[in-house]
């Protein structure tokens, strides 16, 4: 081998072993526990902010091709009246957060969030990309010792 060749080599090995050590940290960090509540980092309104912070959004009625939606984690506040819910989405126009609906129960209250296309956006293509996404719902009566259930799970 040249050393020309050998020096290319030697640098392609590096970064090789740099991404590997790089991607077994990211993965060592992730498998933390899933009961424990996460640092979600700051709460954005710009989806492009890029913080990795959830984007807050609002519901937008009248989108179409609506689905449930299932979320990630329901945080109550601190008087039980309002739960703030934390879940992973597409990009904007793809993915809109058309309603949020809750059932009282007995035992349970249920949220469950629908999402759909917006149909004003005409024909577009969206990247296949996370966004990590939060609402705030307000609740008609308090939780109290109610659990939480994600409608869009059962």
């Amino acid at each position: 081998m040249r050393p020309n060749n050998r020096s290319r080599w030697i640098l392609f090995a590096s970064i090789a072993v740099l991404l590997v050590v790089v991607a077994g940290a990211a993965i060592a960090a992730s498998t933390g526990d899933p009961d424990e509540p996460v640092d979600s980092g700051p709460i954005t309104d710009d989806p492009d902010q890029g913080d990795g912070g959830p984007v807050l959004v609002e519901p937008t009625p009248g989108m179409a091709d609506v689905y449930a939606r299932p979320f990630d984690s329901a945080t109550v506040n601190d008087d039980g009246t309002g739960v703030t819910i934390d879940f992973v989405s597409g990009v904007e126009p793809c993915a809109v957060l058309d309603r949020v609906d809750v059932g009282y129960g007995a035992d349970a209250v249920t949220i469950t969030l629908f999402e759909g296309r917006d149909p004003n956006a005409g024909d577009v293509a969206c990247i296949e990309i996370a966004v990590f996404k939060r609402v705030i719902v307000r609740l008609d009566e308090p939780l109290g010792d109610r659990e939480i259930v994600d409608g869009a799970a059962e």
